[in-house]
């Protein structure tokens, strides 16, 4: 899924990161005026700085024409948020200012689950809310002295039963405040195209991974000796998109060989059409 940059920049996500296009505010066609996405971003967060409030009007590929609005905030942070220029809907939001201290006291998982779910209520329609589904979340200590651990949250866009790969939303909740810090929501895949592809495989989750270590054996920098080790973690089906924005059912897997460690935390992951059995895409990274 996407989420957006600490620099409040670029935008990530799960597929690559894709161009994006300055455009013109004065010769554009859209409905949000800058003065309308610079309101969106005080309703968001009141201590931002009105006078340093910057925006610009892009053209990105995942999300579409969007306004880009970024502010110094009252404690000499700053704050970025990616406004929908069509219908004003936040898109996304990184919010140093709150990646504050607090009273040291971590809020436990349940209440971070809780104020997420408050957040995106706020923010999303009721059918976009019945179709997500909570995927993963997770605790971190920050990794720099005099900032908060932080919980990130995960939802998943699910259609027909299947999740989306790249759809969804994603928080970051403030260990210690409990406030977000950034929030990421991206749906861009046609349900109608989706509607158009057997959502039952062709292939089985075993087909898809003696593909893989075929695959594997034809790679002489990887060869049949590692092939022959692969240790399958997980098996899902997702929606997937590819690099022409095609979409396609597809098994990822994730999986480790004989060259990872047995506690390895980061597995490979292929992801294979669940109905042609080609490979879209494999992230397989070793030293």
């Amino acid at each position: 899924m996407a989420f957006a940059s600490e620099e409040g920049g670029l935008i990530f996500t799960k597929e690559d990161v894709k161009q994006t296009k300055h455009l013109d505010p004065s010769t554009a066609d859209v409905n949000i005026s800058f003065e309308d996405a610079k309101n969106k971003l005080i309703l968001e967060n009141p201590e931002v700085i009105t006078e340093s409030v910057h925006g610009e009007l892009i053209d990105n590929e995942n999300f579409g024409i969007i306004w880009r609005v970024s502010s110094k905030t009252a404690n000499g942070r700053s704050i970025s948020s990616g406004i929908d220029a069509s219908n004003g809907d936040l898109l996304f939001v990184y919010d140093g200012s709150k990646k504050v201290r607090g009273n040291n006291n971590n809020i436990n998982m349940d209440d971070a689950l809780t104020i997420a779910e408050k957040y995106i209520q706020s923010r999303v329609s009721a059918d976009m809310i019945n179709e997500i589904e909570l995927e993963d979340v997770n605790y971190k200590e920050s990794d720099a002295d005099g900032l908060p651990g932080t919980y990130f949250i995960s939802y998943a866009r699910i259609i027909r039963g299947i999740p989306s790969l790249s759809d969804g939303v994603i928080l970051r909740v403030n260990a210690e405040t409990g406030e977000i810090s950034s929030y990421n929501k991206r749906w861009s895949m046609s349900g109608e195209e989706i509607a158009l592809i057997d959502k039952e495989p062709s292939i089985t989750d075993e087909e898809a991974i003696k593909i893989l270590k075929e695959y594997m054996t034809s790679v002489p920098q990887i060869g049949e000796e590692k092939a022959n080790t692969v240790k399958v973690m997980s098996s899902n089906l997702v929606w997937k998109e590819n690099e022409d924005d095609k979409i396609h059912l597809a098994w990822w897997i994730k999986f480790v060989d004989s060259s990872f460690a047995e506690d390895e935390d980061h597995p490979a992951s292929v992801w294979i059409d669940a109905h042609s059995g080609e490979i879209l895409l494999i992230a397989y990274g070793r030293d």
